[in-house]
C-alpha cells in the first residue's frame, strides 16, 4: 500500500502548531480596586451622560522585513486601519454596559457625553502572522518569541457633573513556543484582549468617577453657577423642553 503525502499539508502542519503553541497575557495598570468600584456603585451624586460615543484605532502588526526594499528614504507614516465590525460592536455594548453600571451613562435620563477613544498598537490577526511572523520566526519551537500589542483608552466625560477624563494603558503579550500548546484553551490571544479591554473600561469608569466627586467637593458650598461644560451638556436637553 502507498501513502502519498501531501507537501503543503505537511509544511502547514508546524505552522498550524505554532499557532497553537501560544498564550496571551494582560500587563499594565488596568484594574480598578474592587473598594473603589463598590463606593462607585453605591455613589448616586453624579449625573450621568446621555450620549455614549465610541471610537477605535487600530495601528495594525506590520513585520519589519515588509519594509525592505520599498524605495522610501524617509519611513511612512502609519495609518490606523478599521478592525472587524464584530469587533467594534463588542467594544461599543460593552461600553455602554460597564458606563452604565458605574452611573455615568444613562441615555434616558442623562445629559451631556462620555466619549471613549481606544488605540491599538501592533494588534494582528492570525491571517497576518501565518504570513511574515511565524514562517520568518521558524526557531520558536527551541526559543519563545512574543508579540506585544498595545492599547491606550481615553474616556472624557462633559455632562451636568462637569469635566473630567482619564487614560488607561495596557499591554497584552501573546508568547509563542511549543510549550505553551496545552494553555492555548484557558489564555488565547482573543479572550485575553477582550478581558483586557473590559478592565480597562472598569478603570477608566472609575477614576472618571473619582475626578468629578473630588471636583464636585472642591466647589464652595452653595456654588449653584452653571459652568461652561454643563451648560454645554445641558442645552440639548433645554432645547426639547
Amino acid at each position: 500500500m502507498k501513502f502519498r503525502v501531501n507537501s503543503r499539508k505537511f509544511l502547514l502542519l508546524p505552522t498550524m502548531l505554532a499557532a497553537c503553541g501560544c498564550a496571551s497575557f494582560n500587563s499594565g495598570d488596568i484594574s480598578a480596586r474592587r473598594r473603589d468600584i463598590r463606593l462607585m456603585l453605591d455613589d448616586h451624586t453624579v449625573r450621568p451622560a446621555s450620549e455614549l460615543r465610541v471610537v477605535w484605532k487600530n495601528f495594525p502588526y506590520k513585520n519589519a522585513i515588509d519594509t525592505i526594499g520599498d524605495g522610501r528614504v524617509m519611513p511612512q507614516e502609519p495609518k490606523p486601519v478599521a478592525v472587524k465590525l464584530g469587533d467594534t460592536a463588542w467594544l461599543k455594548k460593552r461600553a455602554a454596559d460597564i458606563f452604565s453600571d458605574a452611573g455615568l451613562y444613562d441615555a434616558r435620563e442623562g445629559s451631556g457625553t462620555i466619549t471613549v477613544e481606544l488605540t491599538s498598537y501592533g494588534r494582528w490577526t492570525y491571517k497576518e502572522i501565518l504570513k511574515s511572523f511565524l514562517v520568518d520566526t521558524g526557531w520558536i519551537f527551541i526559543v519563545p518569541a512574543t508579540l506585544r500589542v498595545n492599547y491606550r483608552l481615553t474616556a472624557v466625560y462633559t455632562g451636568p457633573s462637569g469635566r473630567a477624563e482619564t487614560e488607561v494603558i495596557g499591554q497584552n503579550n501573546t508568547t509563542f513556543h511549543a510549550l505553551f500548546f496545552p494553555l492555548y484553551p484557558f489564555c488565547p490571544p482573543g479572550a485575553k484582549e477582550r478581558s483586557m479591554l473590559k478592565r480597562m473600561a472598569w478603570k477608566s469608569a472609575v477614576d472618571l468617577h473619582l475626578k468629578l466627586k473630588r471636583a464636585s467637593a472642591s466647589r464652595p458650598a452653595g456654588d449653584t453657577e452653571t459652568r461652561p461644560a454643563e451648560a454645554a451638556a445641558m442645552a440639548p436637553a433645554a432645547a426639547k423642553n
